[in-house]
């Protein structure tokens, strides 16, 4: 069997100019392994072992409301999205922060360090270089410090039994498109459906949906705003999924789309539930309202 190596070790270990290292040399799809029957197999393992089962916000969390969550994870995005992170970096620490949520209460005045707590676990898992202690703080406006976010790294690994392998939707993205006739009939579905999944991490009313409905759901939204010819069935097929269920989820992410896409009339923000406020990490920015007119 012949082995290639496609990476350029060049690009390895660029200073991002925040003084962290980027690796650029990341690896591309496997096809072989995208193909491979155990793989969505295990996904749907994973997923099942790590599902939530209850709403937290009614059964565990007093002084958290959706709304804080909703604002925290559209930070988190904006974090991982100007520092250049891998594209798992994200579900993955929104995930670890739900699983804490779901097992302890917390004050609202903490859950900016559980964030922070999660995106550094999140970063040393999924990559190479992970992100800093000191520079999560500084994100915070210094409202965090590096003491206790290394206690609460302490803490969340206890919390979460030391079980980092979850399965995102972003892990289910790749080996669907791999496995539909349709799913490389425009590179821009993936680029579109991992926009729309981010969407979803950061929305409440997902909390409960499994990563891999959530999956085709965004890869459904994405192709049909994309006109791409395709069908819900191919890729339920696949986690014997009820084609009913992905058309649902499908259509309430692309009313979340509509949503978040539509012009906000200016108002006064709401105070974040943090220590300190930061101004200019929680807005999302405007996008047009058709999907094929994203840029990315």
């Amino acid at each position: 069997m012949d082995l290639s190596c496609g990476e350029n070790m060049q690009n390895s270990g660029n200073n991002s100019g925040s003084g962290r290292m980027v690796d650029m040399c990341v690896a591309g799809p496997d096809r072989a392994l995208d193909r491979d029957p155990r793989l969505i197999l295990n996904l749907l393992t994973l997923e099942r072992a790590h599902a939530l089962h209850t709403d937290y916000f009614q059964t565990v969390q007093i002084d958290i409301q959706p709304f804080m969550r909703k604002v925290v994870t559209t930070w988190m995005l904006e974090v991982c999205e100007e520092q250049q992170c891998e594209e798992q970096v994200f579900p993955l620490a929104v995930s670890y922060m739900d699983r804490f949520l779901a097992q302890r209460a917390i004050s609202r005045q903490q859950l900016q360090l559980l964030a922070v707590t999660s995106m550094l676990l999140a970063s040393k898992f999924r990559q190479c270089h992970p992100l800093s202690v000191d520079l999560l703080c500084a994100y915070t406006d210094s409202s965090v410090y590096p003491h206790e976010v290394r206690q609460w790294e302490v803490m969340l690994l206890q919390r979460l039994n030391w079980q980092l392998s979850i399965a995102t939707a972003f892990d289910f993205v790749e080996p669907f498109l791999a496995r539909v006739p349709w799913g490389r009939a425009n590179p821009l579905v993936r680029t579109h459906a991992l926009t729309l999944t981010s969407v979803c991490y950061t929305e409440t009313e997902f909390l409960l949906v499994p990563p891999s409905l959530i999956a085709a759901a965004c890869i459904t939204a994405a192709a049909r705003g994309l006109r791409v010819r395709m069908s819900v069935s191919d890729m339920c097929a696949l986690t014997r999924t009820p084609a009913a269920a992905a058309e649902l989820v499908a259509r309430h992410v692309e009313r979340v789309l509509a949503r978040e896409t539509q012009p906000q009339e200016p108002r006064a923000r709401p105070a974040l539930p943090y220590k300190q406020s930061a101004p200019d990490l929680t807005q999302l920015p405007d996008t047009p309202t058709d999907v094929q007119d994203v840029h990315f």
